[in-house]
């Protein structure tokens, strides 16, 4: 890393002898041309970043969410499409060492539906926490992208055919969402409940008379209706590090990043719910 930008000048080091550059700007200075840029600031600020990398040819490495309003992913697709450069977005679960378990105990064939259900608890925000911002958007763009990537990523990125949410006095969302192959989709999202251990998710996965449950990123089950097919645990930060590891590994190979058809069916989706959820708040 040859600089990190948009940094709290109180956190920058005193130890004049490291090598990396910091500086408080928010975007790049025009002399500065880098290979790779890694983009994990404020929600809003992501997609002018990576569309600022793609117009100079860079490779991207986004954080989620990728974009945060309509007129942010049709200008990045509108650039992804003409850039050399590559996106990456860092959506962790599609780097879960479960998903090569799943298509094996489900007995897939490309482009089969695999239905997702899910339940995620969030651990509750202070009041003034940036994830609370108007530019931030909702929950749904900041966290629950993630299942809604995820069931995505599982279906090749199928189109949807139809979505739906409902949001309850207390600011639990549910939303459920149907593709063009006839996958289906229900999500829960809160943060009321049980802080003991953090952010919490359990997933249930089902084709072919299958079942897969996933908990917290960590245990897979499989079963029939006859037995465990099989049984999983792995560290539940292992995902990052595949990912980190993959993505990085694609970009020294000169392999292809995100298809704008995936970043398009995927950031899509959260908009359009994000949409959703914003005309029922504007109601009340």
């Amino acid at each position: 890393i040859e600089c990190i930008h948009e940094i709290d000048t109180t956190q920058i080091p005193l130890d004049k002898k490291l090598a990396m550059r910091w500086d408080t700007s928010p975007s790049p200075r025009d002399e500065e041309h880098y290979d790779v840029f890694l983009i994990t600031g404020f929600h809003h600020t992501h997609a002018p970043l990576a569309i600022y990398a793609l117009q100079h040819n860079s490779h991207a490495v986004v954080e989620k969410p990728i974009v945060v309003s309509g007129e942010q992913l049709r200008e990045l697709i509108t650039v992804m499409e003409n850039s050399t450069g590559e996106l990456f977005s860092c959506f962790h679960k599609r780097y879960l060492p479960f998903n090569e378990f799943v298509t094996q105990d489900l007995g897939l064939n490309t482009g089969d539906p695999v239905s997702y259900h899910c339940i995620i608890y969030e651990v509750p925000l202070p009041e003034l926490h940036w994830y609370l911002w108007p530019n931030s958007k909702s929950r749904l763009v900041s966290n629950g992208c993630h299942w809604i990537d995820h069931f995505l990523y599982l279906n090749n990125f199928c189109d949807v055919s139809s979505f739906d949410l409902v949001a309850a006095c207390d600011g639990t969302i549910n939303c459920s969402v149907s593709l063009e192959n006839d996958a289906f989709f229900t999500m829960v999202l809160t943060d009321r409940g049980s802080e003991r251990i953090g952010v919490q998710d359990y997933i249930e996965l089902r084709a072919n008379e299958v079942s897969v449950k996933m908990i917290n990123g960590s245990i897979y089950v499989a079963e029939d209706k006859n037995k465990i097919l099989r049984r999983k645990k792995i560290n539940k930060m292992k995902s990052y590090e595949l990912m980190y590891q993959q993505i990085g590994e694609k970009i020294l190979s000169g392999s292809d990043g995100d298809t704008a058809q995936s970043v398009k069916v995927s950031a899509g989706l959260i908009i359009a719910l994000e949409n959703k959820l914003k005309g029922l708040s504007d109601k009340n």
